[in-house]
């Protein structure tokens, strides 16, 4: 110590050193340091210095006052030890290198330091230019850097103020390269089922409080992703605040997605495909939400694409507003399967039971990478247009589906069905069977599949199914009733005489409508014969019109044939009578006996399906 400048009322340390010093610092199980000491009895508080004797404004010593000088201070291979004994936790910091320098009270301070923790070297250097102006709640200016090996570095360059209301501002970069062991080494290691990136790092304007944080002119990493713009961050108030404007080019989320979730779609897939895991119902469960609460948030991000494994998007603007007990998403653009969409969804958390809405536009999507992602499924094309606009309501899946309101609408145009030739098949029908084998080298070519819907409490009516293909027309309508699972259609497939999709005036021809009915879980579906033949029965004329040409040698020549043409196709379907045969001969009282045709029809026709 210099006894000059003490005398003059400077406290200048030329040089002080401490060599292997161990510095323990304990909490008992009541939670008091052992650095802090009782006052002893009848003590008082000391009187506050009046700051008109104190000295200079600079804070250099005046009227009593003393400045501190250091001109060589340091620690060598020092040991500092943490006991909390209210946790039982123990900490050491240990190898601590320090040096510091304070070559006048007002500054400027240095520090650079180094030690060992948890088996890893950290370093930190920092250069403070007015350590009085921390001290008396002023602004100064302050860089920090601090690195642990190859894990992490933290830069900071702005200033700091202390007192009772600190914050800092200034230009922050960090960056992990190994995040995984960073986490695990801080004691904060994610389960197997997080997946988090291997590097993150930011560069940012930074302004701090403990109220609030803001980063502008952010450039935010992680892995091959970046992504740039604002985010703020409230902290005080009943709930934190998290408002994010970003964008970002090509985004890859899909090494983060859980596992879990892949595996489950995929064992439902595999249990639907087996049959295995019995009748399902819906859940009762009430649907947990609270996650909503957590903080009331103002999401916007606009991203060149973005792949997450479960739905891949091309070009994407979302905006997500969580406030209090409401949660808006608008998409103001989806790009999706080489299409677009728009749309809007709603949570009302404000009733017992919350209110959901949702509304989607998609035009120009591809179904064959929509299915293939979805339900790997690929084997169906075409161009989808859709329009949804639907509102629920209920706190279970149950009450969900049962309250389930709105209107609907889809097209699918210019699209195939991979595996199957249904011209060909109908082509086969004079051999009496239908080759509807799978043969992925075949493909049907629809020019236009349609279908809208309605729904009132959970009942979806959908009247007006339509799909145009060369030499077939399918049409149907019925409900799907969500509550009990249960499904009530009637499909009706027509061979025509045309080979033109789209647009084709004629629709006559032979129908065989197809019955869906039952349960979820295990529907019934069956060709419904006596429509079959009612069909033909009330419209002979549409079901033998130029169908196909030696479709059991019956329909051939049914222009030329008029009536009796007609009638030979009738006796063929129906079991009547045939000419030349010995069954003219039959007995009296089966002679007696009128025909019934729609029975010998249903005879007929279960064998060409293959029932009985």
């Amino acid at each position: 110590m210099d006894l000059l400048a003490a005398i003059s009322g400077d406290v200048v340390i030329k040089r002080f050193v401490l060599v292997e010093p161990v510095i323990s610092i304990e909490k008992d199980a009541k939670g008091r340091f052992n650095f802090e000491f009782d006052a002893p009895a009848g003590a008082t508080a000391p009187a506050a210095a009046d700051s008109s004797s104190s000295g200079g404004s600079d804070g250099s010593a005046g009227g009593g006052g003393l400045a501190l000088r250091l001109d060589d201070v340091r620690l060598e291979n020092a040991t500092f030890t943490y006991l909390d004994a209210q946790t039982g936790q123990r900490q050491e910091l240990k190898g601590v290198n320090a040096k510091l320098s304070l070559p006048a009270f007002t500054g400027p301070f240095d520090m650079d330091a180094s030690a060992e923790w948890q088996g890893r070297e950290i370093t930190v250097v920092a250069h403070v230019d007015k350590p009085q102006a921390i001290a008396a709640g002023q602004e100064t200016a302050l860089r920090l850097t601090a690195e642990g090996d190859d894990l992490f570095k933290v830069d900071f360059n702005g200033t700091a103020t202390a007192g009772t209301a600190p914050k800092g501002a200034g230009r922050l970069t960090v960056t992990a390269d190994k995040l995984g062991e960073l986490l695990a080494w801080v004691g904060a290691a994610m389960g197997p089922e997080v997946k988090l990136p291997s590097s993150v790092s930011l560069d940012a304007n930074v302004t701090g409080s403990p109220t609030a944080v803001a980063l502008s002119d952010a450039a935010i990493g992680f892995d091959g992703n970046r992504l740039s713009g604002a985010i703020r961050a409230g902290l005080s108030g009943a709930r934190p605040s998290l408002f994010a404007d970003l964008s970002a080019g090509d985004l890859d989320l899909r090494p983060y997605m859980p596992e879990d979730a892949k595996e489950n779609a995929a064992a439902s897939d595999n249990a639907a495909a087996s049959g295995d895991g019995g009748a399902k119902d819906w859940s009762d469960d009430v649907i947990d939400l609270s996650g909503l609460d957590a903080a009331d948030v103002d999401l916007h991000i606009v991203a060149t694409s973005i792949k997450t494994g479960i739905i891949d998007t091309a070009a994407t603007d979302i905006k997500l507003v969580s406030e209090g007990k409401r949660t808006n998403l608008t998409i103001a653009r989806l790009g999706l399967y080489e299409g677009d969409a728009t749309g809007a969804v709603s949570i009302d958390r404000r009733a017992a039971a919350p209110k959901f809405a949702i509304k989607l536009d998609g035009k120009g999507i591809q179904a064959q990478p929509m299915l293939q992602q979805f339900a790997d499924f690929g084997d169906f094309l075409g161009t989808v247009e859709l329009a949804v606009d639907m509102t629920t309501a209920g706190a279970s899946e149950r009450q969900i589906v049962s309250a389930l309101n709105g209107k609907g609408g889809l097209t699918v145009r210019d699209g195939a069905i991979i595996g199957y030739n249904l011209a060909a098949a109908v082509r086969g029908i004079s051999t009496a069977s239908l080759d509807l084998d799978y043969d992925k080298a075949e493909r049907t070519d629809f020019a236009e599949i349609s279908a809208t819907w309605t729904a009132k409490n959970g009942v979806i009516d959908n009247p007006d199914l339509m799909m145009n293909a060369p030499l077939l027309r399918v049409t149907g309508k019925g409900t799907v009733s969500l509550p009990p699972r249960q499904i009530d259609y009637r499909v009706l497939p027509k061979l025509v005489a045309s080979l033109a999709g789209q647009g084709a005036k004629s629709a006559g021809g032979l129908g065989v409508p197809i019955l869906i009915k039952g349960t979820f879980d295990d529907p019934s579906i069956q060709p419904d014969l006596e429509g079959v033949v009612r069909g033909v029965l009330e419209a002979p004329g549409d079901a033998v019109k130029g169908v196909v040409e030696g479709a059991g040698g019956v329909v051939k020549g049914v222009s030329e044939g008029g009536t009796g043409a007609v009638k030979g196709l009738i006796d063929s379907v129906t079991g009547g009578s045939k000419a030349g045969s010995d069954e003219g001969a039959a007995s009296d009282e089966a002679a007696e006996k009128p025909a019934n045709p729609v029975e010998g029809a249903a005879k007929k026709l279960k064998g060409l399906f293959g029932t009985d």
